[in-house]
């Protein structure tokens, strides 16, 4: 079963394509973001693959944006919290949610979080 890690999709996160954004993303709209988003996740994800997103999933979405774009998303969805996360996220229907987690797969040890780490258990492996 394959495992993937994401991040930092902000659906629904408007300013993402403005002028304020030091690199802001190439959409027309916040919508054809969203779409171009969810289209890419659902061409490699199966619905019994393993997805583990490191936070900031939505930003600026109401509520009912984000259990749509949760629902259309395929797999089996995992939540490691990010400074973006608030109750319309952490509300939906995740496997499981961390603010940090480790994980085993293909024989080592992953730590994933949504934040940039200085060091880790095992990071001098």
């Amino acid at each position: 079963m394959p495992l993937y890690v994401v991040a930092d999709t902000h659906f629904g996160h408007a300013n993402l394509l403005g002028p304020r954004m030091a690199r802001p993303r190439p959409f027309a709209s916040i919508e054809a973001h969203d779409e171009y988003l969810i289209a890419r996740w659902n061409d490699r994800v199966r619905p019994d693959d393993e997805v583990w997103h490191l936070g900031d999933f939505a930003y600026g979405a109401s509520a009912a944006h984000c259990r749509a774009v949760f629902a259309r998303l395929a797999g089996r969805k995992r939540l490691v919290w990010g400074n973006h996360d608030a109750s319309r996220v952490r509300d939906l229907p995740w496997e499981s949610q961390h603010e940090r987690v480790e994980i085993s797969a293909r024989g080592r040890t992953f730590v994933l979080s949504h934040y940039a780490q200085r060091t880790w258990n095992k990071a001098h492996y």
